[in-house]
């Protein structure tokens, strides 16, 4: 009874609170549309696909379940260094069916130091709609609780002035990348999202704004021997009074690398502090890459979730790829990480 009073507790409460919270995946540096409006074209081909699955809280109360979509490229009609993007999502947390649908479409100019091109910067922007709605039929309350079970049919007590909302979205970023050398670099980040600080009441209430988010972020590629990579990333999320830092690595081992044919595999672990472990594992195979993580819930509510968190799929699709002069596909910074 105890387990399962926390488990309503729980779920209830933290569908609730996501109205001030945005979703996020621990491979941030497999969804870069949700990253950075900078990362939109940043790439060594002319069109990427990305699609990103996440299941988590299973164990806890109904599943939280994410999927997004993203595309991005730079057509021949665009000027040279412009790139465009599009990115959907759908996300439905927890017992109160409380859903987030985004769409955004964005762009992002990449600037070239002249005097080494070792060196570029670029910035980009996003704009859009999300709609978020719940299922008050969905919840519980205590006024329906009649002191030994619960019915139904009681009155909640509660008044929601609407069960749906459309807000507007505006997102802006900035990313520099320094290429030390072939096969070694170092990207860092900064991104705002909601900057419009747009209204989320459910009640018509006055002062009830999603906060801005900032994250800043640094990614890199260490090549120790021809066929290893490491592939070092840290991110630093905040949102309101909350904020989040997650920091690991993994290591990229390269099968074949010869002309048209790549393969390599990779695995990790990263930390999402003072909440779980991420063990990361993948693949990359010609112009796909697919990685697969597993959140292990470390935090205080691993009494009810068992250590189980969150499986996350994420899987990438380059079209058009850019040739190298020599003809192989060596990579001078990694693509996923």
């Amino acid at each position: 009874m105890k387990k399962a009073l926390l488990i309503s507790v729980f779920a209830v409460a933290a569908a609730l609170s996501l109205q001030a919270q945005d979703i996020h995946f621990s491979q941030f540096f497999f969804a870069p549309a949700w990253l950075n409006p900078a990362e939109t074209g940043h790439f060594d081909a002319q069109y990427r696909a990305t699609a990103n699955q996440r299941t988590q809280w299973r164990e806890v109360a109904q599943p939280y379940t994410t999927f997004a979509l993203a595309a991005d490229g730079r057509p021949d009609f665009l000027p040279e260094n412009f790139s465009v993007g599009a990115a959907i999502m759908n996300d439905r947390a927890g017992d109160a069916r409380f859903n987030t649908f985004t769409l955004l479409l964005g762009g992002a100019y990449r600037y070239a130091f002249k005097n080494d091109d070792r060196h570029s910067l670029r910035g980009g922007v996003q704009m859009g709609l999300s709609q978020v709605s719940l299922d008050p039929e969905a919840l519980r309350f205590d006024n329906q609780f009649d002191g030994a079970a619960f019915d139904p049919n009681r009155p909640t007590g509660e008044n929601f002035a609407r069960n749906s909302r459309v807000h507007a979205n505006v997102n802006l970023g900035l990313a520099y990348t320094f290429d030390y050398a072939r096969g070694k670099s170092l990207t860092g980040g900064w991104a705002g999202h909601n900057l419009t600080r747009p209204d989320r009441s459910f009640f018509n209430d006055t002062g009830v704004n999603l906060p801005a988010r900032h994250t800043f972020y640094l990614r890199g590629a260490w090549n120790l021997r021809p066929d290893i990579d490491l592939l070092p990333a840290l991110s630093y999320m905040r949102q309101g009074t909350f904020s989040e830092v997650l920091a690991g690595g993994a290591v990229r081992y390269t099968l074949l690398n010869e002309r048209s044919m790549y393969r390599a595999v990779f695995a990790g672990w990263f930390g999402r502090f003072g909440d779980s472990g991420i063990g990361l594992a993948g693949m990359e195979i010609d112009d796909w890459r697919v990685g697969v993580s597993y959140d292990v819930n470390l935090s205080n509510l691993q009494v009810a979730s068992r250590n189980r968190g969150g499986f996350e799929f994420s899987v990438q699709y380059l079209f058009n790829r850019t040739p190298q002069n020599s003809g192989f596909m060596h990579r001078y910074c990694p693509r996923y990480i």
